[in-house]
């Protein structure tokens, strides 16, 4: 049959896939898409658990190594006032950032898959672990300076030798963390296994913009007390921010004044430098001025000789261990009691590494793996927990530098890293005297970026109110009631909110343009017009269970008043009061006439083009709805169905009702086959 055929003519779906010749795809067996030819070929999965035996053997040595070594040199000196700043928001010694930015930072270059992010610290993972630490060992860890004690001593967890700072479940906060970072590292390698990588996508941009800014109140909230100089208790649970300041005013006349003085003079120069000069030099630099770690250093140099501990009461760093920890295995008789804890750091943390990583990917043109990344990332945490790290994740400002100062690849991790292990190995000890308060400086002035997100509320809840409010619950929750909480009551709303907009598909009326095959909404586009005595109908989404009978209702309500006036017989009812016209019930044809002429509607289309799934209930509701339809007279025609839902409906039995000669590939099919039907 020649397709000019149809220009004037309706084509109805079965002359249509017979024309085009539709075949149904044939699915695998149910045994063959689990068990996959090759998937178990043990030189292939090797490569595929580590992806450095693809990249490595083609690294450009030449072009790419120096840019390597410069961008890892400048993340490293990064790494080490983060890594202790952050390391103390988790609540365990400053030392174990240094930790946590070497040993699971090097399982990850080797399993990893994105080749630009910096993994290590990050301030509301650090913040989310320190939960579960201050939970299971009551008391903080104590002040550096003088209750410090050998590293071996704090994660030795034979009882007789429990220093006097713990619970009565016998453990330190680093042994809390250990297991801690244990479960989120399982967590992450049952969800990379189960191919659960598209968790991600529960948590929206909104979602997490939310999440983070009210994460940072806490944070704050947490440092107060070391800018301050001021002793106040830890609080748990939901209002513990609001305590915790209430606190902060109570005692805020036993505030240290020197420690308010370092604070001050630290914010301030970091401040000026990012707001002020980074700007200005920035770009002429050939590498960014390492000015955290330049406070840092003077911090700890104008300590060490005005003897700030003795003299004024400081607290500082205290005592860093020379050498690499021994591998000690996390108490495993804590992870029942951490299970939920660490799941939501599991699925927080991936999501922020699969943000960072999938930015770097478009900008530059490669893909990252979502389940290898959360295999990578759960691998890397069992390890770090082996020797005493916290959760580890992706940073955004690390990142971000090592990819602007030329970093091409995880070498510049790898640089990373044998910079720290020099650090560790030599520079340590140098830090002790390192006031906290400069440590806190530089968290807060850090914060910057995640309190700007502020702004976001009135951009989304421009876009969309469900984003708006979305984002202000998030915060809300997180900020009044505790992190967690507030993560799963944001993901719960973002669902809702889902939810609501799936169930309210969108139903407008077509016309169309004259002299065109085109048909567009007529209330948005004013040159389309309705064909008399048909109504075209669009709905744009899925049709399910929980919608179908609101899509029904809407759909009756776009048609108009299909009162008993509207029927076929109803008019022949009133036809004596055209006796003069003569109009009698002889033929359909003078019957559809008298509807045209009082502008009645014969024949109702249903355009599916956008309609993207049904079910069975909505199957039965389009059944439904032609029955009522036909009771009345009314011809009821289904118009470019997408070849999957086809299917479905053929699935469920659809057409032993539904005659398929009024199915067709297009609206304008459907349409001619009404004017050329014995009712038009």
């Amino acid at each position: 049959m020649n397709s000019a055929y149809f220009t004037e003519h309706p084509c109805k779906q079965t002359e249509f896939n017979k024309l085009y010749q539709y075949s149904k795809p044939q699915k695998q067996a149910l045994r063959k898409r689990i068990v996959k030819p090759g998937r178990c070929q043990p030189g292939k999965t090797i490569v595929s658990l580590f992806p450095v035996f693809l990249w490595l053997p083609k690294y450009d040595w030449k072009g790419n190594i120096v840019s390597d070594i410069v961008s890892g040199f400048t993340v490293a000196i990064m790494h080490i006032p983060q890594g202790m700043a952050y390391a103390l928001l988790g609540g365990v010694p400053p030392i174990i950032g240094m930790y946590m930015a070497f040993f699971p930072v090097l399982l990850y270059v080797l399993m990893g898959t994105s080749r630009h992010v910096s993994m290590g610290t990050f301030a509301v993972v650090c913040m989310m672990a320190s939960k579960s630490v201050l939970t299971y060992s009551v008391n903080e860890p104590p002040a550096p300076a003088v209750q410090f004690m050998n590293f071996t001593e704090l994660n030795n967890t034979d009882p007789a030798v429990v220093p006097a700072n713990i619970n009565s479940t016998g453990y330190t906060p680093v042994q809390v963390a250990t297991a801690v970072c244990f479960v989120v590292g399982v967590w992450q390698v049952i969800l990379g296994v189960c191919r659960l990588g598209v968790l991600s996508v529960l948590l929206s941009d909104t979602l997490v913009s939310g999440f983070t800014t009210g994460a940072a109140v806490h944070v704050l909230t947490s440092q107060v007390k070391n800018l301050l100089g001021v002793k106040v208790p830890q609080h748990r649970g939901p209002l513990k921010v609001i305590y915790t300041y209430i606190d902060i005013f109570k005692n805020i006349g036993q505030s240290n004044p020197v420690a308010i003085g370092i604070s001050a003079v630290s914010i301030g120069v970091l401040s000026l430098y990012n707001e002020v000069i980074k700007p200005q030099i920035g770009k002429k630099l050939p590498v960014p001025l390492p000015v955290e770690l330049m406070a840092v250093i003077a911090g700890t140099l104008v300590s060490m000789y005005c003897n700030l501990s003795a003299n004024y009461k400081i607290t500082v760093v205290g005592e860093v261990p020379t050498g690499l920890p021994e591998p000690v295995a996390p108490p495993f008789a804590l992870i029942p009691n951490l299970l939920v804890d660490g799941l939501v750091i599991a699925i927080v943390a991936f999501s922020v590494n699969m943000s960072m990583a999938s930015i770097f990917a478009r900008k530059l043109n490669y893909s990252v793996d979502a389940n290898q990344e959360l295999l990578a990332s759960g691998a890397s945490n069992i390890l770090g927990s082996f020797f005493s790290c916290l959760p580890f994740s992706a940073s955004l400002s690390r990142s971000l530098i090592q990819q602007t100062v030329g970093g091409k690849t995880q070498l510049a991790s790898v640089v990373s890293c044998l910079l720290l292990l020099l650090v560790l190995l030599l520079i340590g000890p140098f830090f002790e005297p390192l006031p906290n308060s400069v440590l806190a400086s530089i968290v807060v002035v850090a914060l910057k970026g995640m309190f700007m997100q502020l702004k976001d509320l009135p951009m989304a809840w421009r876009q969309s109110p469900f984003d708006g409010m979305i984002w202000l619950t998030t915060f809300l929750a997180v900020v009044l009631l505790d992190i967690d909480y507030g993560l799963g009551l944001g993901v719960a709303l973002s669902l809702i909110c889902v939810l609501i907009m799936g169930q309210r598909p969108k139903v407008c009326r077509l016309g169309q343009v004259p002299n065109t095959q085109i048909y567009l909404d007529i209330n948005r586009y004013q040159a389309a017009s309705e064909i008399p005595g048909i109504r075209i109908i669009q709905v744009a989404g899925g049709l399910h269970f929980a919608n179908k009978d609101h899509v029904r209702r809407k759909v009756n309500r776009v048609i108009g008043d299909m009162s008993e006036k509207t029927t076929v017989d109803s008019i022949v009812k009133k036809s004596k009061a055209y006796e003069k016209e003569e109009i009698t019930r002889k033929t359909n044809a003078d019957t559809a006439a008298l509807m045209l002429e009082n502008n009645q509607i014969f024949c109702v289309i249903l355009d599916m083009m956008s309609v993207c799934f049904v079910d069975p209930s909505a199957v039965k509701t389009l059944v439904a709805m032609y029955k009522d339809f036909k009771s009345r007279g009314l011809i009821f025609c289904l118009a470019d169905c997408s070849a999957t839902v086809h299917e479905r409906m053929l699935h469920c039995d659809f057409f032993e009702d539904f005659p398929d000669s009024q199915l067709f590939p297009s609206v304008h099919d459907a349409v001619l086959f009404a004017q050329q039907s014995p009712k038009s």
